[in-house]
């Protein structure tokens, strides 16, 4: 796993406050796997760019409140019946999309925004025809 923050960077950008002190190291943590995760190209571990930190932090804030690898367990609601007579109740789910960008929680949205410019393609190759 590549280390793009640290506890101390996301101190920098978000203030101390930001998550309790025993809870700090994981949600970085989590941060540093989501993005190595994303297999992001030509990002220079020795100078990490601000947006590459920013985006780790804005993972490491959703990381603390638990919700970066949460499961998302319903769908949207697409219909609902109530009967009053004898009563009676039913609802109908769409699809859960999880890869959809409105089922992440508006930290990681913001992140993938950020990180956006070295997101490559892991099925991809450079062909050399010289």
């Amino acid at each position: 796993m590549a280390t793009y923050i640290t506890v101390d960077d996301v101190d920098a950008i978000l203030g101390s406050a930001w998550a309790p002190a025993e809870n700090k190291a994981l949600a970085v943590m989590q941060a540093n796997a989501y993005l190595t995760a994303l297999h992001l190209c030509g990002v220079n571990m020795d100078a990490v760019p601000d947006e590459v930190k920013q985006a780790g932090a804005q993972l490491a804030l959703v990381a603390s409140t638990g919700q970066l690898y949460q499961q998302q367990t319903e769908g949207s609601l697409e219909a609902k019946t109530v009967k009053a007579g004898s009563v009676s109740t039913s609802r109908t789910f769409a699809s859960i999309d999880r890869s959809a960008a409105g089922a992440q929680p508006e930290g990681v949205q913001f992140a993938l925004a950020l990180v956006s410019p070295w997101r490559c393609n892991t099925f991809s190759f450079a062909v050399n025809r010289g």
